[in-house]
């Protein structure tokens, strides 16, 4: 296949992987799974270092030293616990804007001069319009509406 006769834009779709992106995603997946693994070396070695000693992996420090764990832990945990805080405070501030915005009384309907007018329809095309069961409304660049309100004849019953 050229490059003329590939569809564009170029689409991956589940059915049709190509295998590049099936070894990429592989690969890519296993690197994070090492990486994760190397990061958290002290906690798998404290954690699961007795079963992988018993299993003959090697010698390994499973003498826990809590305090220093959780010295170190305790910015991570000071940091949740922040982005929680500010979480919730933001949560709290929607709901209250919310239910301010619930209070406000209902805005008048536009009446339908006004509606049309701001369309650049005229009133008789816009009642119709809305009478009809299926509608088209074309939005050009500068903001004008044009209603098709007899597509429902050309769409079911088209000429022949």
């Amino acid at each position: 296949m050229t490059s003329s006769d590939r569809r564009w834009p170029p689409l991956i779709i589940a059915d049709h992987v190509p295998r590049f992106i099936r070894w990429r995603d592989f690969l890519l997946t296993l690197l994070m799974w090492i990486a994760f693994a190397i990061m958290l070396e002290t906690e798998f070695e404290l954690f699961f270092g007795d079963h992988l000693e018993r299993l003959g992996f090697g010698d390994f420090d499973t003498e826990a030293n809590w305090p220093i764990f959780f010295e170190r832990l305790t910015p991570f945990l000071v940091t949740i616990a922040l982005l929680i805080s500010l979480l919730g405070v933001a949560s709290m501030r929607t709901l209250q804007q919310r239910r301010r915005s619930l209070l406000l009384p209902i805005p008048v309907p536009l009446g339908l001069t006004e509606e049309c007018r701001r369309a650049g329809l005229d009133e008789q095309e816009l009642t119709s319009a809305r009478a009809s069961m299926i509608v088209v409304v074309h939005i050009d660049a500068d903001g004008k509406h044009r209603i098709e309100a007899d597509v429902i004849n050309r769409v079911i019953w088209p000429k022949a």
